[in-house]
């Protein structure tokens, strides 16, 4: 019950962050990382990943996107998530900008946020993408039990 809780929860932020930030971004899971592909000119790249006994790591780059790799016996095995954000290259105008101080060279504009979050499964020190159907199956012959 809480697996299907917890995916469909993911399931829905992920229809929302790429609708509302409509971004071309997904995460790609590689044996031992986790990257993105698509988008582009993102800048101050922010990964955070947490997962089971406690476990946090953070990853940033300043021009596109982080990349996490597992480090050999750092991760159990388990669930973790992840957000990724980003600021990209669209301008926004400020639409009430006030006096910071800094005359002549202070912006009217701030860059477009994007965000995304998901969640993935390690084991055995591989990081494997989750089949949110395959959960979906799962978590509905639990219930018919």
């Amino acid at each position: 019950m809480k697996k299907s809780i917890l995916t469909l929860a993911v399931g829905a932020f992920f229809g929302f962050s790429s609708v509302v930030f409509g971004a071309d971004v997904t995460p790609r899971f590689d044996s031992g990382a986790l990257s993105f592909s698509g988008g582009r000119d993102f800048t101050n790249g922010r990964l955070l990943i947490t997962g089971p006994d406690d476990f946090e790591a953070e990853e940033t780059a300043n021009k596109g996107l982080p990349v996490f790799r597992v480090k050999g016996g750092r991760m159990r095995d388990g669930y973790y998530q992840f957000s990724v954000s980003a600021a990209t290259s669209e301008k926004i105008k400020i639409k009430k900008p006030i006096d910071n101080g800094r005359g002549g060279s202070a912006r009217d504009y701030t860059l477009k946020p994007f965000y995304l979050s998901g969640m993935f499964e390690i084991k055995r020190g591989t990081i494997l993408e989750i089949d949110e159907a395959a959960m979906r199956e799962e978590d509905q012959s639990e219930a018919a039990k």
